[in-house]
């Protein structure tokens, strides 16, 4: 297959380069930890195993409401799941129904036969669109069924292209497509491919779960004090150079930014862009720290649980072409959503801005123009934020369609 020897050559290639380049050796490394985290399975007749693979933090986030239900449908369940990222492996290691958390294997058969023969899964669930030529053609040659959730497609995809390189037929054999929206099915029926099912998005489901959740609420008030926040969330460089102009210390908010990225040399960047005083989540003290306007949230896992604490809030990525990142976690606190320029492939972010609880602002006027806007009229800020609690609350339900298709599997 023209495939596996095109990502045989790359494999060589992103070996090479992992002895000159920290992080790309450190993803190479990440993968040497698969045996070991399976090697000590121990697989029974009992045992009803289910393969959850996830690319990352995000991804694994919105299953969780699924995976809760397919434990408690059917409690013999064991989850093997795995992970693309690091942000997601990390993320996962305290969710209790996982047997084993670890990294996806590289995209060759023998290591993917391997890992399929120790576990022995009865199904894999692929969140979203982690659609691994060999991962699904080694997984269906071992009959073991298939199914995608949340997933979504547009045009622009290879599998809609004159040239697919063969992806159409790995496609076809995943046994069902847990759709967002019918614009998904239709475009999968071009390619002759019927067994589809419009679920809707089970992120919906996810952050009306965290909205009930309070969990983390102790320890952020101690750091926020209060609710007369603004929030910057997964932002990136091309965010902060915008939004950071109206920092200032007569601001009537306090500004807790939560960047994407939280290496050192990032921070570092950041706080380059920060006009007044500063804190850090890392090193909060709360002698010298606690009246400073500006706190960078440097810790994943809690920004989520943030947006609860704002007024109104800014979710980033939008404004380069990193990806708009998660405006459902912000809006479903009832509060008012910014965003940057780059919003269009994101059906939900494109209904709010509709519906009027989200805006999308690309220069520095534009947003001390909204930030005043905001700052300035509770009605405003009210009517916003219940457009986006109202828009979550019609949405919700995905998990509830999905379980019940697969309970048919299940028993």
């Amino acid at each position: 297959m023209v495939y596996s020897f095109v990502y045989e050559f790359c494999l060589i290639i992103v070996k090479i380069l992992g002895r000159f380049v920290p992080k790309i050796k450190e993803f190479l490394n990440s993968r040497d930890r698969i045996s070991k985290d399976i090697r000590h399975f121990n697989y029974s007749k009992n045992n009803f195993v289910i393969w959850v693979h996830c690319s990352s933090m995000g991804e694994f986030e919105q299953i969780k409401p699924l995976l809760k239900k397919i434990k408690k449908t059917k409690p013999i369940t064991e989850f093997v799941i795995t992970f693309f990222s690091k942000s997601g492996f990390s993320s996962a290691k305290k969710f209790p129904d996982a047997k084993i958390i670890t990294y996806l294997p590289f995209d060759r058969k023998k290591d993917l036969n391997h890992f399929i023969i120790k576990i022995k899964p009865k199904a894999l669930l692929l969140v979203k669109n982690e659609f691994w030529p060999n991962l699904i053609n080694c997984v269906h040659n071992a009959d073991i069924k298939i199914f995608s959730i949340s997933s979504t497609f547009r045009k622009s995809q290879l599998f809609f292209n004159l040239y697919s390189f063969g992806m159409v037929s790995v496609l076809k054999k995943i046994n069902c497509f847990f759709v967002v929206n019918e614009n998904d099915k239709l475009l999968l029926e071009t390619l002759n491919i019927s067994n589809v099912q419009v679920t809707g998005d089970t992120r919906f489901d996810r952050v009306l779960e965290n909205y009930t959740n309070d969990s983390n609420d102790k320890k952020i008030r101690k750091f926020l004090k209060n609710s007369n926040n603004f929030v910057i969330g997964s932002s990136w460089i091309e965010d902060h150079k915008v939004l950071l102009s109206c920092c200032k210390n007569n601001t009537p908010l306090n500004w807790i930014i939560a960047p994407h990225k939280i290496d050192p040399k990032s921070i570092y960047e950041l706080e380059k862009l920060i006009p007044i005083d500063y804190a850090k989540w890392s090193t909060f003290d709360f002698g010298s720290d606690f009246n400073k306007k500006v706190l960078i949230v440097d810790e994943i896992g809690i920004l989520s649980s943030l947006y609860k604490f704002s007024k109104f809030a800014y979710v980033g990525g939008g404004m380069g072409n990193k990806g708009l990142h998660n405006t459902l976690e912000a809006a479903v606190y009832g509060i008012p959503v910014i965003i940057g320029k780059n919003f269009q492939r994101y059906p939900e972010a494109l209904k709010m801005e509709k519906l009027g609880g989200v805006l999308s602002i690309s220069t520095k006027k534009e947003f001390k123009d909204t930030w005043i806007k905001l700052i300035n009229n509770e009605k405003t800020r009210l009517q916003m934020g219940k457009k986006n609690f109202d828009f979550i609350r019609r949405s919700v339900g995905s998990s509830d369609k999905i379980i019940s298709y697969l309970n048919k599997y299940l028993a």
